[in-house]
């Protein structure tokens, strides 16, 4: 079990790509190079963070922890919020005017295209940087017969890092989704003290979003399951049994399969937000590969 506390870890920019200010706690990450990676984060904005109108070939989900964070204009996710932003559908021009702190996740979607790494996206912006300029969320650099080639500072990097132009799945959304957890109701589990909350889920492959809540002294023994689930603890604490560790408030923990059967106690009244990952098999992972 892969786990993490945010106090832990500095704040620090990914890539300039973008405009305005904008940091990151990089709290957990899968593997690079397969369909199936992902980034999860802390992300906090000074209030001047702007990008234009785009789209993404992997999917996003965030929960907004303090402030709002402007998506579209007037439309803004607030504190509380859970926002999905799907592979292929485009959103924006993101232009805010007030801070906010943000738990992101990024990550490849049910297409296959995968989730470029940080790491290639900051190599990618650096090399880029000599070649041309970025400014406004977009990359701007004049060719060798002096025209003028202008591209989404995200999209350039991508072809940079990959050697080929980018693809996006058909959308499946007209927009992203705002979901407003308060608007759900809790369910009993079959563990006494534990509750869940369904909130969705997208995609033939599954991606599930929720939250799970549970009071002092109540165990659970992690359940045989289909795919990575990433838990954050919005609030409370909780101990990993096997390992001793104890994860509150804004610490992360990853889940795998091979986790069954792991024990965890509630070490305070504790809300986790969730998401499990979508599902990719051998088969299908080599054929998104």
């Amino acid at each position: 079990m892969q786990t993490v506390h945010a106090a832990d870890v500095e704040w620090g920019e990914v890539s300039g790509h973008r405009s305005g200010g904008i940091d990151f706690k990089r709290l957990l990450q899968g593997t690079s190079g397969t369909p199936d990676n992902f980034e999860l984060s802390i992300v906090r904005t000074a209030g001047d963070y702007f990008t234009p109108r785009h789209r993404h070939n992997f999917d996003q989900v965030r929960l907004c922890l303090e402030g709002a964070m402007n998506y579209a204009p007037r439309k803004d996710l607030k504190a509380g919020t859970v926002g999905y932003f799907p592979e292929g559908t485009f959103y924006g021009p993101q232009s805010d005017t007030s801070k906010s702190i943000v738990l992101l996740l990024q990550m490849g979607g049910s297409a296959g295209y995968g989730f470029m790494s940080y790491q290639q996206l900051n190599r990618g912006y650096e090399k880029l940087s000599d070649l041309g300029k970025f400014d406004g969320g977009v990359f701007t650099r004049s060719t060798t017969d002096g025209r003028v080639v202008r591209k989404d500072g995200y999209e350039a990097i991508w072809e940079h890092v990959n050697g080929h132009s980018v693809e996006y799945p058909p959308p499946r959304y007209e927009e992203p989704v705002i979901i407003y957890p308060n608007g759900f109701g809790w369910l009993a589990t079959r563990d006494p003290g534990f509750e869940l909350k369904h909130m969705a889920t997208f995609g033939e492959r599954a991606l599930n979003i929720g939250e799970i809540r549970a009071t002092r002294g109540s165990r659970h023994k992690v359940d045989r399951h289909r795919a990575p689930e990433l838990l954050f603890v919005e609030s409370g604490a909780i101990r990993d049994v096997t390992s001793g560790e104890v994860l509150d408030t804004h610490s992360a923990f990853r889940v795998d399969p091979a986790d069954t059967g792991r024990e965890l106690e509630v070490v305070e009244d504790c809300v986790l937000f969730f998401v499990q990952l979508p599902k990719f098999d051998t088969k299908s992972a080599a054929a998104a590969a």
